[in-house]
């Protein structure tokens, strides 16, 4: 969190990323990560964080209502790949 500051981040429940991508990294030998980057419209998610109904009201990737706001998730998407890969790097 520190990367993007505590107003750009919120923690995330643990959750099985799905069932077969465990077995990726296991097979070949090297660590693995499944990331949420949100993209849901700030507004429409702190109504529904405030009303206990975030998973009812916010649609996710599976969801034929799912519409990232395409700034700045995209540009967040990046930069955290980016960080990730420096940590990774050493740098």
């Amino acid at each position: 969190m520190s990367q993007f500051g505590a107003h750009r981040a919120v923690p995330g429940p643990v959750v099985t990323a799905s069932e077969d991508f465990g077995l990726y990294g296991a097979r070949g030998g090297f660590p693995s990560v499944f990331w949420f980057v949100g993209g849901a419209d700030p507004q429409l998610y702190s109504r529904a964080a405030a009303a206990g109904r975030i998973q009812q009201d916010v649609p996710s990737n599976h969801s034929p209502r799912y519409a990232p706001v395409q700034d700045p998730t995209i540009k967040t998407g990046v930069e955290a790949m980016l960080v990730a890969a420096l940590c990774w790097l050493g740098r």
